[in-house]
């Protein structure tokens, strides 16, 4: 049941901050029925007295679009959870300056496509810092950054999502030290067009452990993670200037790592300004172990891939898609080398001539 004496407490204490304020939740379950919000405040530091102490319950949410909404610069939060948001956990908006730590988004009613897309969710943010924190059951992407820049997402969580952790047409972002595990798929750097921030790059994906990603996909039909299929490790989807190092990608049936053009999804855009293509793709020094397992079968990627390679999920994929006009071997400058597994599995699918040129040969993408 909802409690309306804890809504108008706390909103009450966002509303009369002060820049510099610390706004203290003292450990229990809140019982919220409608969105918090922190408006054009710079300075407030929100704190509970830790993840799973001081619980943010939206079960019963009748109003609002997210559990808790940020517009305000330099914002600190810390040490608590948000869980059952009727949409996203926490969206920060327009925001410079921020820090998530120690913060936990779920849903409590497991997988299912009516949760909230996102569980933490800066959006057209600039100097965003999650550290820490912990994601789970989003029906889109658990920590999701999109449309902004200098980003780090670090020693974080994210399990049993659609995505585990998606960075979206950002600019200068690192995810290090991160722990994706039985998402549908780990970690998504995606460039999608049609958008006020379009053609993100700079981003630097290493030291994270990317496990068993082979979770149903649950997203609902019609958005752009219904396209990943289980069993995915890394998706590169119209990323630039990407380095993926020293990770461990292991356990996945379908795809380790993919490299893909956004016309593979073939689907239109309107945006002029828009750049589909992946390219200056740096994948050296990671450990794959694929998992002994059918690749999936449920999404189109998945089919393709056990069409191609029957019953033998991929390491590595890139679907070759490069600029018309192009004559160099690897005119997209993808490299990939010095990564370990048992007999790495690579493929270059061709998939801009309907699969007639496949390769598994990497070595035009050596790039010593």
């Amino acid at each position: 049941m909802a409690d309306a004496d804890a809504y108008n407490r706390l909103q009450e204490q966002l509303l009369d901050a002060q820049p510099g304020s610390v706004v203290f939740i003292p450990e229990g379950i809140y019982e919220l029925d409608r969105s918090l919000s922190l408006d054009a405040i710079s300075g407030v530091t929100i704190r509970g007295a830790g993840i799973d102490k001081t619980i943010l319950s939206f079960k019963t949410q009748q109003a609002g679009a997210e559990g808790l909404r940020i517009t305000a610069d330099s914002v600190t939060l810390e040490d608590f959870t948000v869980q059952d948001a009727l949409g996203d956990g926490i969206k920060l908006q327009g925001c410079q300056q921020v820090v998530i730590h120690r913060v936990k988004a779920t849903w409590t009613d497991g997988a299912k496509s009516s949760n909230g897309g996102y569980g933490l969710y800066p959006v057209q943010c600039k100097n965003v810092l999650i550290d820490s924190c912990e994601a789970s059951f989003a029906s889109d992407a658990g920590v999701y950054v999109g449309q902004s820049e200098d980003v780090v997402v670090r020693n974080s969580y994210a399990h049993e999502n659609v995505a585990g952790i998606e960075i979206e047409n950002c600019i200068n972002s690192r995810v290090y030290d991160n722990l994706a595990e039985n998402n549908t798929g780990g970690i998504l750097v995606f460039d999608l067009p049609d958008l006020q921030v379009v053609n993100g790059h700079s981003c630097e994906v290493y030291q994270n452990r990317i496990v068993e990603n082979n979770h149903k996909n649950f997203a609902a039909e019609g958005n752009m993670v219904a396209i990943v299929p289980p069993g995915t490790g890394i998706i590169l989807l119209a990323a630039k200037k990407i380095n993926i190092h020293d990770n461990t990608i292991t356990g996945h049936k379908t795809i380790g790592t993919a490299i893909a053009s956004y016309h593979i999804t073939e689907r239109p855009w309107k945006d002029e300004r828009y750049d589909p293509f992946t390219y200056d793709v740096s994948i050296h020094h990671n450990h794959y172990d694929r998992k002994s397992a059918i690749p999936d079968l449920s999404k189109d990627f998945g089919k393709m891939v056990n069409l191609l390679f029957p019953g033998k999920p991929q390491d590595i994929l890139y679907d070759g898609i490069t600029r018309e006009n192009t004559e160099a071997s690897n005119p997209m400058n993808i490299c990939i080398q010095d990564n370990s597994a048992d007999q790495l599995r690579f493929a270059m699918v061709d998939a801009a001539h309907d699969f007639d040129d496949v390769s598994q040969d990497p070595s035009p993408y050596n790039c010593r």
